[in-house]
């Protein structure tokens, strides 16, 4: 084999062209796969009219030929707002799959959660009525009945929870019904902290659930990720789409009119008439349009004509002589410095808290849940009369005394600072998180207290609380006030802080570390 000189060698050119047959090749093939494809549904459609047409000729008439075969005008499809579809994806894609898992745990939870799914169902329908309607009064009857639908299957999982107390599974219930009045979200201009309180409330017995069957019942560990997973869709979607409260039309129907005209858009199904034509073949692959695209220098041709330029190919580069490379040139070396990248801008400083905004203080009950939030420097206490059925949650107050009287569900306390709670009594506990001199007085029975990442706090039991539980993480400087003897004297007593930890007969001991004076 010879070789010219400044050409390319043969062997190089040869294993080259034979690439390009066997792409050309490749393309060929899916060019007629593609095609074959197409021909087959067109095929297909072809004989499925052909099959129905003998049908449509005995339903026509010969006294009005005309009707039988004329084709009714299709009705023009409304474009689905985005707010729908994304509403509708998060059930297919997020709730259902949780009912799923429902049904392979226990039939009470299968029931509870369907009835969960048929919520977000019914407040698609509402969704669906608000894009058409302007704003209501959120006060009036007829939006108290367009949330109806909703709030009954809310009740329905609370029923469900109450009938089986005695169940294996009732944290999952207890998880369903406190985080079910989520839905409320569309009656309030933030909704998507809205939507995190209810997370938080349900949290609780979501972890009640890992705890108990973190070992036994892997599905159940599974359907807590999905339940929780379901709280963060839902909160990204309403701040995507409602981040202001429900959007409305600002020139729609009345409300009312809107939700009957979306619970009557059901469409029927069509019958007679020949079957829609066939889609339009696809787009010829790499299709290219000369006419439009202008050619571009480069491609398969450039690349030749630069590889038959052999060894010519070098002669655009440019010499270096030795006083431009650093390496032979000590005095270029010496002056030349290696450039330092940019310095990374201070971080931004932090906003005083006196120049943050504040929020208005809060006292409402939404649900079967009462949300104290706000306060500051409160002189009197805010007094509550709650019931079993209701939950509490304190969040982000400042000097406030809070009094629930009455026996409730859940209290739920969070970022607040020199603020106290007097209650007499509660069924699931007392949760605190990242508060500072808290105070707690329990008059009457509470089963346990959660305390997590707190500093300086005092509790305080009765004689009926003396056998609640304290339940400690990343807590320091709290503690507890027992009465004790026969005067009912309280004694304190600190919690412990320090835990020695230390391994002997292969495991690791751990003991509460005492100072010894």
């Amino acid at each position: 084999m010879t070789e010219s000189k400044g050409n390319v060698p043969t062997y190089n050119l040869v294993k080259l062209l034979k690439r390009l047959e066997d792409a050309t090749a490749r393309l060929e093939d899916v060019t007629l796969y593609q095609e074959g494809y197409v021909q087959s549904k067109i095929e297909a459609l072809g004989k499925s009219t052909a099959t129905d047409s003998p049908a449509s000729k005995t339903i026509s008439t010969p006294a009005a030929p005309s009707a039988a075969t004329a084709t009714p005008a299709p009705a023009a499809e409304e474009d689905v707002p985005h707010s729908i579809e994304y509403f509708e994806q998060l059930i297919n894609d997020h709730v259902k799959p949780l009912t799923k898992l429902a049904t392979e745990i226990d039939p009470v939870v299968q029931s509870a959660t369907e009835e969960f799914e048929a919520a977000f169902v019914s407040q698609l329908e509402f969704l669906k009525a608000a894009v058409k309607s302007k704003k209501p009064d959120l006060t009036s009857p007829e939006f108290a009945n367009a949330l109806k639908p909703v709030s009954e299957k809310i009740m329905k999982i609370g029923e469900i929870k109450d009938t089986n107390r005695q169940s294996k599974y009732f944290p999952h219930l207890n998880a369903l019904a406190e985080g079910a009045p989520l839905f409320s979200w569309v009656t309030v201009g933030k909704p998507a902290p809205l939507v995190t309180d209810f997370k938080d409330a349900a949290q609780f017995w979501t972890n009640r659930v890992l705890k108990d069957f973190k070992a036994s019942d892997p599905k159940s560990v599974e359907w807590v990720k999905l339940f929780s997973n379901v709280f963060d869709q839902l909160k990204d979607y309403v701040k995507d789409f409602h981040n202001s409260g429900v959007s409305w039309a600002s020139n729609g129907l009345d409300l009312s009119k809107a939700l009957e005209g979306v619970s009557s858009s059901t469409p029927a199904p069509a019958a007679g008439g020949p079957p829609p034509p066939p889609p339009p073949p696809p787009a010829a692959v790499f299709e290219i349009n000369d006419t439009t695209a202008p050619k571009e220098e480069g491609g398969l041709d450039a690349v030749f004509a630069q590889l038959n330029q052999g060894t010519d190919i070098t002669k655009g580069l440019k010499k270096v002589d030795k006083s431009q490379q650093t390496h032979k040139n000590p005095a270029l070396r010496a002056s030349s410095s290696v450039p330092v990248s940019a310095k990374t801008p201070p971080p931004k400083p932090s906003k005083p808290n006196t120049l943050k905004t504040k929020k208005p203080p809060r006292k409402e009950l939404v649900g079967n849940k009462w949300f104290i939030e706000n306060f500051e420097n409160v002189p009197e206490p805010i007094v509550i009369e709650t019931n079993k059925d209701e939950s509490v949650f304190i969040g982000k107050c400042t000097g406030t005394i809070v009094q629930l009287k009455g026996k409730l569900n859940a209290i739920t306390i969070s970022e607040s600072d020199s603020s106290s709670v007097i209650l007499d009594s509660a069924i699931s506990g007392l949760e605190i998180i990242k508060c500072t001199k808290f105070g707690i007085q329990v008059e009457q029975s509470l089963p346990q207290i959660t305390i997590d990442k707190s500093d300086g706090g005092s509790i305080y039991f009765s004689k009926e609380s003396l056998n609640t539980e304290l339940f400690t993480s990343s807590t320091t400087s709290v503690n507890v006030n027992y009465p004790v003897g026969e005067d009912d004297d309280y004694v304190e007593f600190p919690l412990p802080e320090q835990i020695k930890h230390s391994f002997g007969d292969n495991k690791l001991q751990s003991s509460v570390f005492e100072h010894v004076g």
